[in-house]
C-alpha cells in the first residue's frame, strides 16, 4: 500500500511538470512568431515618419538697438497762470477757455478801473500839495536865512565894540542873542524843506503807484497760446495775486522723464536721443535737450526732457512713453519665437536637409520681436519661426 501509494504520489508531480513544461515551450513559440511580426511595422513606421510641418526664416544681419523704456509726461514749454496784479471787483473778463490769445496783444482781463482812475486822480491832488509845501518851505528857508545874515553882520560888529569896551554887556548879549536864534531859525527852515521834499517824494511814489495800478488793472496776455482754464467770473471780488486764467502754448512741448542713476553718464544733452510714444501712437525720435546736474539721493533717479515742436500728437498734460537708445549695433537677427528654453539652455532649430537640429546659442540685444545672436549661427540658416516648440532634435520637418 506505502510503495502505490508513493508511486502515485511520484506520477502527479511528473505530469505537472509536462504540462507546465508543454506551456512554456508554448508560450516561446508564441513569443517568437509574434516578435518577429511586430518588429516589421515598428520598422516601416520608422522609415515612413510623417514629417513635421514648420517654416523657416533665414538668420540675418539687423540694426538692434541698446534701449531703455519709461514713462514720463508731456508739458507745456511756454505757459502762464496769468493772475491779479491789484485787487478789485473784476469788472470784465473778455476770453473763455480755448480761446485763442496773442502776446501783448490780447485783452484778458481788467479789475475795478473807476476806484483805481480815481486813487490816480486823489494821488495827483495830494503830490500837488506836497509840491507847494515844498515851495513854502523853501521860501521860508530863503526868509531866514537872510534875516540870519543881518544877524551876523550886527552880532560881528557889536562883539569888536564890545571888545573896545564902547558897549554895555547887556547891548552885545542881546544882539549875541539874535544871532544864535537867527542860526537855530535857519536849522528848522531847512529841516522843514527837508521834510517838504520827502512828503513829495513820498506823494510822487504814490502817484507812481496808483498810476501802476490802474495800469495792472487791465491784464493783456504775457504769452501766446490758447487759454486752457478759465477760474473767474465778471463780479466777484479779486485778491492780489488770485490766478484767473492759464494759458498754454501747445506748439512747443516739454517731454520730461527720470531715469535711473545708472543710466546718468551715458545720457548728454544733444546727443543721446529717444523715440517718444503716447496713446500707442509714435509721435517720433528727438534729442535730449537737459540732463538734470544732480540725481535725486531719494530715488536715486534724474531728468531727462526734450522738446516737441508743432506735433499735434504731443497733447500738453498727456503721459508718454519714452525709448531711450544708448547704442545702434549690426547683429545676427532670429525672430524671438526661435529662441527656446530647454534644460536652462538657450536654443533654435535649424533645418539642415530635411531635419531639425538643436543649436545652441547665446543671445545679446532684443528688438521689435527680434533677438540678436552672439554665436551658435551663421548668416543665412535656416532657422525654425513655426512649428519649433513641437521639434526636436533630428525629427524631420516639413518646410511650408
Amino acid at each position: 500500500m506505502r510503495q502505490n501509494s508513493v508511486f502515485h504520489s511520484g506520477s502527479q508531480a511528473a505530469r505537472r511538470r509536462m504540462r507546465r513544461g508543454a506551456g512554456f515551450a508554448l508560450l516561446l513559440l508564441a513569443a517568437g512568431c509574434g516578435g518577429g511580426k511586430a518588429d516589421a511595422p515598428d520598422a516601416a513606421a520608422a522609415d515612413g515618419q510623417a514629417a513635421l510641418p514648420v517654416k523657416v526664416v533665414p538668420a540675418a544681419p539687423r540694426d538692434f538697438e541698446r534701449r531703455f523704456a519709461v514713462q514720463g509726461t508731456l508739458e507745456s514749454k511756454y505757459y502762464a497762470n496769468v493772475a491779479a496784479r491789484v485787487g478789485g471787483n473784476l469788472d470784465a473778463i473778455w476770453v473763455d477757455d480755448g480761446d485763442r490769445v496773442e502776446a501783448g496783444q490780447t485783452r484778458l482781463f481788467q479789475i475795478d478801473p473807476v476806484t483805481l482812475s480815481n486813487a490816480v486822480v486823489s494821488a495827483e491832488k495830494n503830490l500837488a500839495v506836497a509840491r507847494a509845501t515844498l515851495r513854502v518851505s523853501e521860501a521860508a528857508a530863503d526868509k531866514a536865512e537872510t534875516e540870519f545874515r543881518k544877524a551876523e553882520l550886527d552880532y560881528n560888529r557889536y562883539a569888536r565894540l564890545h571888545e573896545k569896551g564902547t558897549v554895555t554887556d547887556n547891548e552885545y548879549e542881546t544882539y549875541a542873542t539874535a544871532h544864535a536864534a537867527g542860526k537855530a531859525d535857519v536849522r528848522l527852515a531847512r529841516a522843514q524843506v527837508d521834510l517838504a521834499a520827502a512828503q513829495t517824494g513820498q506823494a510822487e511814489a504814490a502817484l507812481q503807484t496808483a498810476r501802476k495800478n490802474l495800469e495792472d488793472a487791465l491784464i493783456v496776455a504775457p504769452v501766446s497760446g490758447i487759454v486752457s482754464k478759465r477760474n473767474a467770473e465778471p463780479g466777484e471780488q479779486i485778491a492780489v495775486g488770485q490766478t484767473l486764467l492759464r494759458i498754454d502754448d501747445p506748439s512747443v512741448v516739454e517731454s520730461s522723464a527720470y531715469l535711473p542713476a545708472q543710466f546718468y553718464p551715458e545720457v548728454a544733452a544733444g546727443k543721446t536721443t529717444f523715440a517718444l510714444a503716447a496713446n500707442g501712437k509714435p509721435i517720433g525720435r528727438y534729442p535730449a535737450a537737459y540732463r538734470s546736474p544732480t540725481i535725486d539721493t531719494t530715488l536715486r533717479t534724474f531728468e531727462v526732457k526734450g522738446l516737441v515742436r508743432d506735433n499735434p500728437l504731443a497733447v500738453p498734460g498727456d503721459m508718454a512713453d519714452f525709448t531711450f537708445v544708448f547704442e545702434t549695433r549690426k547683429g545676427l537677427a532670429v525672430p524671438d519665437v526661435s529662441v527656446l528654453e530647454r534644460l536652462d539652455r538657450k536654443v533654435v532649430f535649424v533645418e539642415k536637409d530635411g531635419k531639425a537640429r538643436m543649436t545652441d546659442v547665446k543671445t545679446g540685444l532684443r528688438n521689435d520681436g527680434w533677438t540678436e545672436i552672439l554665436e551658435g549661427l551663421a548668416e543665412g540658416d535656416r532657422v525654425l519661426s513655426e512649428g519649433q516648440s513641437q521639434a526636436t532634435d533630428g525629427i524631420k520637418v516639413d518646410v511650408k
